[in-house]
């Protein structure tokens, strides 16, 4: 049975021996955790979208551009409600990855802080992949991630044969209104603007980071990986038309891949390669690197191996080999392709599962990765406080054994935007019951 409490953060009365000892606890529970080992209990790591916005009482707008009102929205969270970890928090969605790519062999510093998720570098650039609250959405309208088609399919051979070269000189001037015109004084002051820019959002996340340890939140180091294919159907040539030559020309598919993919490898290394002064912001040591997955439940079985599977995996197995871990975000169903994973090095990945069934995760998967996920959002949205203590409860008892298992909320995207706050805090108490080993 659900009961109410209250936080242990209420008015923040608590001495800082108190954040400490919170701190140290919490810090061994998701290490444990993150090396397949049996903590104390679960771990709770939340991530975030506009839950945030919605609980504080500002719009996503608002939310979405304001960098002090982000982390005033997003520490206020983290005071009233007692997670385990602070977790991804995104106000946006990702709009600059060509222009990273594009840049990486020369500004490696640079490229690797490109992929930008406020609406100041969307109205700076004037990118368009996304569509943003306030600006082309009305502003309680979530961030949008659209694609788009930007490469013909005769270009393909272009990209296989360079592409760098065509990422700069083709793509990036027809993705970014501001940069359309490379050589033109609108293009350079767009690109300073997005330096001075990129430096605040930056200053912003590492005082971010100091004040989720003031309250106690340990933090890690996070990357971030691709899929290969899913570079090409974001950022090239949308998804249908991606599918679509899949079956008209996967000779054309395949040689892109053959060439994007070690560059996918190459900046996915770069990005979990940390420099000391910033690793020690973080009291996890452990790097992540975030891989949401797009296209996996779309790509028919007979095509899913050569080319989704084997590429990504080649990305996966290089980040292990570089001593990060993989955080792959298995968006969809991957029910049918569950057996891939058996192929990683047991604990070399936390698989964190939107949809697919934990139940047959657990079955399949056994204790070979670390397992994330969290119950339907629904209940958190349209249930009860029981409810929602009853459902975690009885996920955590089928499949927390024998270790190794992390709640995020939910699937999707975390603790969903609509979620109820007593709802949450019945999910936290059952986590800290029935979650308990």
């Amino acid at each position: 049975m659900y009961t109410s409490s209250e936080s242990v953060f209420a008015g923040e009365k608590m001495g800082m021996e108190f954040f400490e000892e919170l701190l140290k606890k919490r810090k061994d529970r998701v290490e444990k955790t993150l090396r397949n080992l049996k903590p104390d209990r679960v771990p709770f790591m939340p991530a975030f979208h506009y839950f945030p916005a919605r609980y504080v009482g500002i719009s996503y707008a608002e939310y979405s551009s304001d960098y002090q009102k982000f982390s005033e929205a997003l520490l206020k969270v983290y005071r009233d409600f007692d997670f385990d970890v602070g977790g991804l928090a995104l106000p946006g969605a990702g709009m600059t990855l060509p222009l990273g790519f594009a840049l990486f062999k020369v500004h490696p510093d640079l490229a690797l802080r490109i992929f930008a998720i406020a609406r100041p570098f969307h109205d700076i650039l004037r990118d368009r992949y996304t569509r943003w609250p306030g600006r082309e959405l009305p502003p309680n309208v979530p961030a949008q991630f659209l694609g788009g088609k930007f490469m013909e399919v005769e270009e393909y051979d272009e990209l296989a044969k360079n592409p760098i070269d065509f990422l700069t000189r083709k793509i990036i001037p027809r993705v970014y209104e501001a940069l359309k015109d490379p050589a033109s004084p609108e293009a350079y002051g767009a690109l300073i603007k997005f330096g001075i820019e990129l430096e605040r959002f930056t200053l912003v996340s590492e005082k971010l980071l100091i004040e989720l340890r003031k309250l106690g939140y340990p933090t890690f180091p996070m990357g971030f990986g691709y899929a290969p294919l899913d570079f090409i159907a974001d950022n090239l040539r949308h998804i249908t038309h991606t599918l679509a030559d899949l079956y008209r020309h996967p000779d054309k598919v395949r040689a892109a891949l053959n060439s994007i993919t070690p560059l996918v490898v190459e900046f996915s290394k770069m990005s979990v390669s940390i420099p000391s002064e910033v690793l020690a912001l973080f009291d996890i040591k452990m790097v992540l690197a975030f891989i949401p997955l797009h296209l996996n439940e779309m790509i028919p079985p007979k095509l899913f191996r050569e080319f989704y599977w084997e590429p990504l995996k080649k990305v996966v197995m290089e980040l292990i080999n570089a001593g990060a871990m993989p955080q792959i975000f298995f968006e969809g169903d991957y029910t049918s392709f569950l057996d891939t994973i058996l192929e990683l090095p047991k604990g070399g990945i936390v698989a964190f599962f939107e949809r697919t069934d934990l139940r047959k995760v657990r079955k399949v998967l056994g204790d070979h990765v670390i397992i994330m996920g969290g119950i339907p959002p629904s209940h958190y949205i349209l249930g009860t406080p029981d409810k929602v203590y009853e459902e975690v409860c009885r996920l955590l008892s089928d499949v927390k054994e024998p270790g190794g298992f992390i709640f995020s909320g939910s699937g999707v995207a975390g603790i969903p935007d609509e979620t109820k706050p007593e709802n949450l805090k019945a999910a936290i108490n059952a986590v800290k019951k029935c979650g308990a080993y």
